[in-house]
């Protein structure tokens, strides 16, 4: 493809960019040429580039004479609107379980359950009979259940009136352990006993009728429940990886109003570590922000490179690449 001096393009359109690995990772069941991420779902995609610089001055007035270049650096900032949960393992370093069985048919042993932890507050009937709670996402009814290590905590927080229609004393009453349940099971309608050391109530007494309960429990996850989990988790010993990275955008000609394609490839980048999750309750969404800087490596043509800008037409056949890892095709 002919370079012209005089053909100018105008860049818009954020970059889709894809992730390959550049090792072996067999325990993550990862092989060298393994897409392992995708993103489409980015708002900016910045590459920043930045070097230091040093001068030879001198003669009157000291001015600059000679200026050498030094320390280039490439940072590449990727914003995504969206996030999944691989992004979020790959931004943090972190490992996916998910839980599932192993061995043998009739010895099967579950294998990475998750604990989910969930609390739902309830407010008590008459005679301090407590409902059973409701999901505040899915409004369906559900039973807590205790099991060893595992128990159902209680908290009423008051709130709430008696059945003669005096107010309740207001404040936190001790919280109970409730591990002794039929089948480990709470009940609809469960009444339990309550302490109030604050208003000087030693005797445990019914919730009042109206009063606020905060319910606490756990729930161990495995492949046949109906509650399914995955979890990523953070050690303090991993740290995101170093991976080969392709931006495909397109570019628009000036004499033409035609878009061209045009990628970036960076063939060594590796995932910084700073992350910041951003929850709150105003504004706008948020949105996830992963930092890569740009190591030197070397291309086809055995030449030291950090990154490369190619516009390029698009044929009707493609040529494969060398087909090293395990899900890829050769010929």
């Amino acid at each position: 493809m002919a370079v012209n001096i005089f053909d100018k393009y105008g860049i818009k359109e954020v970059a889709n960019v894809y992730f390959e690995a550049l090792e072996d990772d067999p325990a993550a069941g990862v092989y060298k040429g393994d897409i392992v991420l995708f993103l489409d779902t980015l708002k900016v995609s910045t590459i920043e580039t930045t070097a230091e610089s040093t001068d030879a001055t001198g003669g009157w007035g000291n001015p600059k004479l000679i200026t050498w270049d030094y320390g280039k650096e490439i940072t590449l900032t990727l914003e995504d609107a969206l996030l999944s949960l691989e992004s979020l393992r790959f931004m943090l370093g972190g490992a996916i379980h998910r839980p599932h069985k192993e061995g043998t048919s009739g010895s099967e042993k579950d294998v990475d359950t998750v604990i989910v932890r969930h609390t739902e507050e309830v407010v008590a009937g008459a005679g301090g009979a407590l409902p059973l709670p409701v999901d505040h996402l899915t409004k369906k009814t559900i039973v807590p259940v205790a099991s060893a290590g595992h128990p159902i905590r209680f908290i009423n927080y008051g709130g709430g009136v008696v059945a003669e229609g005096a107010t309740s004393t207001a404040g936190t009453r001790t919280q109970l352990e409730v591990t002794a349940l039929s089948g480990g099971k709470m009940k609809d309608g469960m009444v339990l006993k309550f302490k109030n050391d604050a208003a000087g109530i030693s005797e445990p007494v019914p919730a009042a009728q109206g009063d606020h309960v905060r319910i606490f429990w756990e729930e161990e996850a495995k492949q046949d429940t109906a509650t399914q989990a995955v979890e990523v988790t953070i050690s303090p010993s991993t740290f995101p990886g170093t991976y080969r990275v392709v931006g495909d955008t397109f570019m628009r000609s000036q004499e033409t109003g035609a878009d061209e394609a045009f990628q970036f490839v960076i063939g060594k980048a590796k995932v910084l570590s700073e992350v910041t999750i951003t929850l709150e309750a105003e504004g706008d969404p948020s949105t996830f922000e992963m930092k890569l800087n740009v190591l030197r490596s070397s291309n086809e043509r055995g030449e030291n490179e950090m990154m490369k800008l190619i516009r390029y037409t698009v044929g009707t056949e493609g040529t494969s690449g060398n087909g090293d890892d395990k899900g890829s095709i050769s010929a």
